[in-house]
């Protein structure tokens, strides 16, 4: 595995960083990459930012908001939340599951001190409360998982800068984001700062100094970079984009995780549909957007079309059926 040392602390640049060496370096083996940012949320691909930011509260204070190319849902990162990516090249097996990347990181904590335990599709525990999130996106070039570790984060900040869906605390007994959330840092004392526990996950992980190859941004790749990041990261449609226009509003709680619809109809047919979430998917959402944009707001007409896309392999556990209930409202049984 390789390494690529990295002291940025801009999220759009560091977003972009992570991008440019899954699809410019074109690397052959696996590399892992560390960033912190300053104070930003990082929205997920799918999420509608208005929904899930205390806009007031961020513009304040000055956090910056920057969308990134993987599901799931928005985290807050500061200067005590350490940032991994596994960054795997085209020609190996791409991931299936989160088990095979995290698993790496709860051994290194585990041998650090921290008795630290996978939870659900993409979380890591510690006594029961959340220290890491984890996301994953795959293109032409290969596929990233990536993950936040909460070592010394103002967990103050972080629960009033996000706005947590209500529905993801349902039948958990937990009333706020404060509640859910805690840090390494009372568990690994040994470490003074971010930057010592930075370098000793570095080495439980890869391994001893000498063992450990790195690969430095040259200049040119530093240039591409800020080119990326200029030009995706930085941009108000990339972070933010326009509010919907609809009539129609569907939203529920799948087990791949929130979705939500707005549709805008006239005279019955479809005008624009936009879908939100922090669900995964390994294929692209929009594919459903085009495919139903056009045709008819009805049962068999939505069930006909999304069949001629896949549907289920872009939702998986979503039968084309359910979701067709979920778009209308209604009981609708597939043919």
């Amino acid at each position: 595995m390789r390494f690529i040392p990295n002291e940025n602390t801009d999220p759009a640049v560091n977003l972009a960083m992570e991008e440019y060496i899954l699809s410019g370096m074109d690397l052959q083996e696996n590399v892992l990459f560390f960033f912190i940012d300053k104070p930003s949320i990082i929205v997920g691909r799918h999420q509608n930012t208005h929904d899930e930011i205390n806009e007031s509260y961020v513009n304040t204070h000055n956090i910056q908001v920057v969308r990134r190319l993987s599901g799931g849902g928005a985290v807050y990162h500061d200067f005590g939340n350490l940032c991994y990516s596994f960054i795997i090249p085209h020609d190996q097996k791409q991931m299936t599951d989160f088990h095979t990347f995290t698993m790496p990181v709860v051994n290194a904590l585990r041998n650090l001190g921290a008795p630290v335990a996978l939870s659900g599709r993409n979380d890591l525990l510690l006594n029961g409360l959340k220290i890491s999130g984890n996301a994953y996106y795959h293109n032409q070039f290969g596929s990233v998982c990536h993950g936040t570790l909460l070592f010394d984060s103002d967990l103050s900040i972080l629960a009033q800068a996000l706005k947590v869906q209500p529905e993801k605390f349902q039948n958990k007994g937990i009333q706020s984001v404060r509640s859910r959330v805690t840090n390494l840092k009372p568990f690994l004392p040994q470490f003074i700062n971010i930057y010592a526990f930075r370098e000793a996950l570095l080495h439980e992980i890869i391994g001893k100094s000498g063992d450990i190859c790195k690969t430095e941004f040259t200049a040119s790749d530093l240039h591409k970079i800020d080119t990326i990041a200029k030009e995706r990261y930085r941009t108000w449609e990339w972070n933010y984009g326009k509010s919907p226009i609809y009539n129609i509003h569907c939203k529920r709680r799948f087990q791949i995780g929130n979705v939500e619809v707005f549709l805008q109809t006239t005279d019955g047919i479809i005008q624009e549909i936009h879908l939100f979430g922090d669900f995964f998917t390994p294929e692209d959402p929009y594919q459903i957007e085009k495919e139903l944009t056009g045709i008819p707001y009805e049962s068999e007409s939505l069930y006909r079309h999304l069949n001629r896309i896949n549907f289920e392999k872009i939702f998986s556990g979503i039968s084309t059926g359910e979701f067709v209930s979920f778009l209308t409202k209604s009981d609708f049984t597939s043919p």
